[in-house]
């Protein structure tokens, strides 16, 4: 008692923040001390834990393996049973056939099919091929003879044969020669075949021109193309006659002053009709060189002046 009062005299004594930061630092320690002592107990649970929960995961699964067999054989039984009561009910033509009287079945059919295969095959192949083995030899014989007998007395008769032949030859060569000139002649005839097949294949001269036109306008009209081919003449004999060249401005008053004013009657001002040509422009800019007469095609219809050409 008497060291109780002297501790408590002596922080009395102490003055008062001295006495609240000692006071903070030792509920500091003592939670410091509580978290170890936590950490601590937490340390051996999850060591222990791991080989708990697999433990307990092997007694489950087997468990689980027992509980499906189990369910696996009582549905079995219960199929089994059922089926057997559905071919009690059943009349006979609709019963269905077990799988040792199916297979039973089966081996009856594959007798039958040996038995008829064992019938099929017949044993007069052997006697054949003896047949022929004693033939050979003796036909070999007999050529030999009669070559040997005939030989002799006819040697006269092949000789005159000989001398026939020889004097014919000449005239198959004759002949030869004949077909050879006859096949000449067939090559010289056909350059003339080649000449007379040329005029068909020319096509009217608006026909590419009208194929381009309709890559714009699948519904064109090929009377109004061959009427701006016409119109277009000698410009579309050299490569740049046949395009339009956007981006020089004297080419694009040519298109104004020929096409638009003189040939389509068009009247306004300048800017208005510069306007109308860089819109066919704008509509043909993906084409690098921009065909005139599909150009002139596409103002005409712009300005739904077609049927007037």
């Amino acid at each position: 008692m008497a060291t109780q009062t002297k501790t408590t005299t002596k922080t009395i004594d102490k003055p008062l923040w001295r006495r609240s930061a000692s006071a903070y630092i030792g509920l500091y320690g003592i939670a410091y001390d509580r978290a170890q002592l936590r950490s601590t107990q937490a340390r051996e649970l999850t060591e222990n834990l791991f080989e708990f929960l697999s433990e307990k995961g092997e007694t489950t699964f087997k468990q689980a393996e027992l509980l499906a067999k189990q369910a696996q054989k009582g549905a079995w039984t219960n199929y089994s049973a059922t089926a057997d009561k559905v071919a009690e009910i059943l009349p006979a033509p609709f019963k269905a056939k077990s799988k040792v009287t199916r297979m039973e079945d089966e081996v009856v059919e594959l007798r039958a099919q040996l038995e008829r295969m064992a019938n099929a095959v017949t044993p007069t192949a052997p006697k054949t091929a003896k047949k022929k083995a004693i033939k050979k030899p003796v036909a070999k014989k007999a050529v030999v003879k009669t070559e040997t007998k005939i030989a002799k007395p006819v040697v006269k008769a092949v000789a005159a044969k000989v001398e026939a032949v020889k004097v014919e030859t000449p005239v198959v060569k004759a002949e030869v020669k004949t077909a050879k000139v006859k096949t000449v002649e067939t090559n010289v005839e056909t350059p003339a075949v080649k000449t007379e097949a040329k005029p068909v294949a020319d096509t009217p001269r608006h026909i590419p021109y009208f194929v381009e036109v309709k890559r714009y306008d699948p519904l064109a009209n090929e009377d109004v193309v061959r009427k701006i081919v016409n119109h277009c003449g000698i410009a579309l004999s050299s490569e740049d006659g046949r395009s339009v060249a956007c981006s020089d401005a004297s080419e694009r008053a040519t298109v104004r002053d020929s096409w638009l004013k003189k040939k389509l009657g068009l009247e306004g001002s300048d800017a208005d009709l510069d306007k109308k040509v860089l819109e066919v422009c704008t509509l043909m800019q993906r084409d690098q060189k921009k065909a005139r007469v599909t150009f002139y095609y596409l103002l005409a219809k712009k300005e739904r002046m077609l049927e007037t050409l």
